[in-house]
C-alpha cells in the first residue's frame, strides 16, 4: 500500500510539473470562447450563436469547475486550462490504479506515465478545451461500471450515480459509455430498476439548473434539436453517405494513431486477442468490459462525425489499459531479461513521445501551443495597431469568435466552406476599404490579388485594398474579389 500510494503521488506530480511550462496562454479555438463567454457572461445554452454560452447541450459541471478556478483570480483561459492540466493528472492516476486490477504496479506506473507523456494526450492538457475532461469522465465511469458488475443493488445505485454526475461535465458520455452502463446492471434483471432510477436523478442534478439558465425546456429543447440536426444533416454517413464514412474513419483513424503512438503496436495486438477471446467466449466479462468501453465512441466518432481529435479521448484510456496487459505478458516472457526488457520498454513508451511533444515539431506538441498562442497574439496586435475598425472588414474560418473575442471592435465576417459541396458562394464586404484575411487555410484564387504584412518574425498577415461594395466569391477554400452583383 505504501508503494502504492508513492507511486500514486509521483504521478500526479510529474503530471502537473510537465504541464507547467507549456501552457497555452491565449484560448485555443471556437468552442473555447464559448466557455469563457459561459465565464464571463453567465451560463446559457442557445442554438443561435450570440447566445451560446456555451454550445448545446452545455456542460454545467464543466463550466462551473472552470468558474471555481477562475474565482481565485485566473482569466478565463488560464481557468480552463487549469481544469484540463487537473484533468489530465487525475486520469493518470486512474490508468495506474485501474491498470494494477490486470498487471504489476511497475507496468501500471509505465502504463499512466506512457498515457500522459502521448503527445495528443499531453496538448489537449495544455489548452482551454474539455477533452482532458472527457477521458477523466471515461475512465471514472468505467471504473465504477467495473466494480459495480455482479456486485449487487447498492454497487449498481452507487455506479448509477456516479455516471449521472459525470454526464453533467460531458454529456455525450451518456451516449458513448450507456453500453458499458446496461452491461454493468444486466446481472440485476429486474433489480436493475433502482440504478436506472438512480442514474436519472443524478442526471437531473445538472440538466434542472441546465434548462433554467438556458430560458426553460422548450427554449432548451429547441436548442438540442437544431444543434443534433445540423450535426447530422452535414457530416453523418446517415446524411451524406460514402463521402462522409471515408472522411470520418480517416479522422477518426488519424486521432486514435497520434493518441497511441508509440504504444500503438501493443494496443493493436491486444485488441485483436480481444476479438479471438471474445468469439471463443473465454474471458468474456473482462473483454465485453474493454469492447463495450471503447467500440461505442469509435462508431460514434465514424458514423455521426467527430468534431474535434480529443474526441477520442474518451476511448484511449482503454486501449492504454489493453496495452499494459500485452506488457505484462511480455515482460513475463522475457523472464530472465525482464529488467532489461522494463527498461526498454519505459524509454520507448514514455521518454520516446515526452521528447518528441517538447522539442519536436509535430502536429501535437509544444511548437504547436506556442505557434498558435504566438500567431495569434501578433495578428491582434498588428491588426489593432494598423487597422482602422470602421474601414477594415476581417475575414475568417474556423477563428471567428477567437477574432470576435479579441478585436471585439472589428466588422468580422465568417466563410466556412461546408464538407461534401463544392457550391459557390459570394459575400458583400460593405463599405470597407481592406479586408484582412485572418484565417490561414483560405486560399486567394489570384495570388497577385493579395498583399502580405509582416506582423512578427516569421509571422504574416493577408489583406486586401478593396472599394467600398466589394464582392467577396468563394469556391471551397478559395476565395477573389468578384464583380458586384447586378
Amino acid at each position: 500500500m505504501r508503494r502504492t500510494v508513492l507511486a500514486a503521488a509521483i504521478l500526479v506530480l510529474v503530471v502537473l510539473l510537465s504541464r507547467a511550462p507549456f501552457a497555452a496562454q491565449t484560448l485555443w479555438a471556437h468552442d473555447s470562447v464559448l466557455y469563457a463567454n459561459a465565464l464571463e457572461r453567465g451560463f446559457h445554452v442557445d442554438d443561435a450563436l450570440a447566445e451560446q454560452r456555451p454550445h448545446p447541450p452545455g456542460y454545467l459541471f464543466y463550466v462551473a469547475a472552470a468558474a471555481a478556478a477562475r474565482a481565485s483570480g485566473l482569466g478565463s483561459n488560464d481557468a480552463l486550462v487549469l481544469v484540463s492540466v487537473i484533468a489530465s493528472a487525475l486520469a493518470t492516476l486512474a490508468i495506474f490504479l485501474l491498470a494494477r486490477r490486470w498487471t504489476r504496479t511497475g507496468v501500471a506506473f509505465v502504463t499512466a506515465l506512457a498515457y500522459a507523456a502521448n503527445p495528443l494526450v499531453w496538448q489537449y492538457s495544455e489548452i482551454a478545451y474539455p477533452y482532458a475532461v472527457l477521458a477523466l469522465g471515461s475512465l471514472f465511469v468505467a471504473s465504477v461500471c467495473l466494480g459495480a458488475r455482479g456486485r449487487g443493488v447498492a454497487r449498481a445505485v452507487g455506479a448509477s450515480i456516479a455516471f449521472g454526475i459525470a454526464g453533467g461535465f460531458r454529456q455525450d458520455l451518456l451516449l458513448l459509455l450507456l453500453p458499458l452502463w446496461l452491461w454493468s446492471i444486466a446481472p440485476l434483471g429486474r433489480r436493475a430498476l433502482g440504478p436506472a432510477a438512480a442514474l436519472a436523478i443524478a442526471c437531473a442534478g445538472w440538466l434542472i439548473p441546465t434548462v433554467v439558465l438556458s430560458g426553460g425546456v422548450m427554449d432548451y429543447l429547441d436548442a438540442l434539436r437544431g444543434q443534433a440536426s445540423y450535426v447530422t444533416g452535414t457530416y453523418s454517413v446517415t446524411a451524406q453517405g460514402l463521402p462522409a464514412f471515408v472522411a470520418n474513419l480517416g479522422a477518426t483513424s488519424w486521432a486514435i494513431g497520434w493518441g497511441l503512438f508509440v504504444i500503438a503496436p501493443l494496443a493493436v495486438a491486444s485488441v485483436m486477442l480481444v476479438a479471438r477471446r471474445a468469439m471463443l467466449a473465454r474471458d468474456i466479462d473482462d473483454d465485453a468490459f474493454f469492447l463495450l468501453w471503447t467500440i461505442p465512441p469509435i462508431a460514434v466518432y465514424v458514423m455521426v462525425h467527430i468534431g474535434e481529435w480529443g474526441y477520442v479521448l474518451s476511448a484511449l484510456p482503454g486501449l492504454y489499459l489493453l496495452s499494459a496487459r500485452a506488457l505484462e505478458q511480455l515482460l513475463v516472457l522475457a523472464r530472465m531479461r525482464r529488467r532489461e526488457m522494463y527498461f526498454a520498454a519505459s524509454s520507448l513508451l514514455i521518454v520516446v513521445p515526452a521528447l518528441c511533444f517538447a522539442a519536436a515539431p509535430m502536429p501535437f506538441s509544444a511548437a504547436t501551443i506556442a505557434a498558435h498562442d504566438d500567431e495569434l497574439s501578433a495578428h491582434v496586435a498588428f491588426v489593432r495597431d494598423n487597422y482602422q475598425p470602421r474601414a477594415t472588414l476581417i475575414l475568417t474560418r474556423e477563428d471567428f469568435l477567437l477574432v470576435r473575442y479579441y478585436l471585439p471592435e472589428f466588422r468580422t465576417r465568417q466563410y466556412d466552406p461546408e464538407p461534401f459541396t463544392s457550391a459557390s458562394r459570394r459575400m458583400r464586404a460593405g463599405r470597407v476599404e481592406r479586408i484582412v484575411v485572418f484565417t490561414a487555410g483560405l486560399v486567394p484564387d489570384r495570388p497577385l490579388d493579395v498583399r502580405r504584412a509582416v506582423c512578427r518574425k516569421g509571422i504574416e498577415l493577408v489583406y486586401m485594398d478593396v472599394v467600398p461594395g466589394a464582392v467577396l466569391e468563394f469556391r471551397g477554400e478559395r476565395y477573389a474579389i468578384g464583380s458586384p452583383s447586378p
